[in-house]
């Protein structure tokens, strides 16, 4: 219940979300503006729920891993700086000031992801055996999306993970479309993504993606069981894609008013509101941590544009494996 997480905690949610929101803002702003490095945006508006809440219950050493670009902006909540998260977006090389790319940092648990979905979930798998053979207490996040989640490498990942009992939590964060398909109205013939796990032999539940407290109790339930030898274990966090699914997108395929009635359980103004109805935050509070998070944001997104193109073969064929770092 949120009554017993301490004060800290809620205002560190808090704060995470709000810089989410600002975070996606910039960079549409940056994208909008042209001549940013970005060949595309993928917002993930009114999802940040998801990252905030898992990523507040990971400690440094374990793994995670963000395969949709629409949680990657709010990769500052594992660690990063603003100034990763916006210059890796904006392909900018961040070895000049010593910074760390947002793709692979394995140094914050991240491997590293591949172009193709679905594939890189055998590598955080991989990791969470890793983390078994070597009898330390990490556990692995491993995110994949609802059209993802449908793929050979994932089911593949998950009888694995459940045979050898690893230390893994698997996150289906489904936002309801893959691209221009409907998740629920032409893909799945299961009302419920997390009877799924039913199959591979360890517990599965679904979540509201959109409350970041649901997302953050569940989660650290799930996370301390694989921590302490339980297995693995699956989350859905149902949310939704209030943009298309990039820049351009004419979103025809969306029925109408459906999106106008996920606004309303949009995460920022939620959270919010039950933080202020509990007394812990106030409107000024809010004005002043708005103000002073988008100056950091405004500043981070400066020194990202002073910063010269990465090099490709730097930051995805580069020197160090994912072998190298488990």
């Amino acid at each position: 219940m949120i009554e017993d997480i301490p004060k800290e905690k809620l205002l560190e949610l808090f704060r995470n979300l709000l810089a989410g929101r600002r975070m996606e803002e910039k960079l549409y702003e940056i994208y909008s503006a042209g001549g940013s490095g970005m060949p595309w945006l993928h917002r993930g508006i009114g999802e940040e729920a998801v990252i905030v809440g898992v990523c507040a219950n990971l400690g440094k050493d374990d793994y995670f891993l963000v395969t949709i670009t629409r949680g990657r902006p709010c990769l500052f909540a594992r660690g990063f700086s603003f100034v990763d998260c916006i210059a890796s977006e904006s392909y900018r090389d961040l070895k000049k000031i010593g910074g760390h790319n947002t793709y692979f940092a394995p140094e914050f648990g991240n491997l590293g992801r591949s172009g193709t979905l679905g594939e890189d979930t055998a590598i955080y798998t991989g990791a969470a055996l890793s983390a078994k053979i070597r009898g330390t207490d990490q556990v692995t996040v491993c995110t994949v999306g609802d059209g993802a989640a449908s793929r050979g490498p994932v089911h593949e990942s998950m009888v694995v993970a459940a045979a050898w009992d690893l230390p893994i939590v698997y996150l289906l964060q489904n936002n309801q479309y893959g691209e221009g398909t409907s998740a629920r109205r032409e893909v799945y013939k299961i009302e419920d993504l997390a009877d799924r796990a039913k199959a591979y032999g360890f517990p599965g539940i679904t979540v509201d993606g959109n409350d970041v407290i649901e997302v953050y109790e569940v989660s650290k339930e799930y996370i301390e069981r694989a921590r302490k030898g339980g297995g693995p274990g699956l989350i859905v966090a149902e949310t939704y894609r209030l943009s298309g699914h990039s820049e351009g997108d004419t979103q025809t395929y969306r029925p109408k008013g459906e999106t106008e009635e996920w606004w309303k359980k949009d995460p920022l103004p939620r959270y919010t509101k039950r933080l202020m109805d509990m007394g812990i935050i106030t409107k000024e509070y809010i004005d002043e941590l708005d103000r002073k998070l988008t100056a950091e944001i405004d500043e981070a997104a400066k020194v990202a544009a002073s910063l010269p193109d990465w090099d490709y073969d730097d930051y995805i064929r580069g020197p160090g494996t994912v072998i190298d770092v488990l």
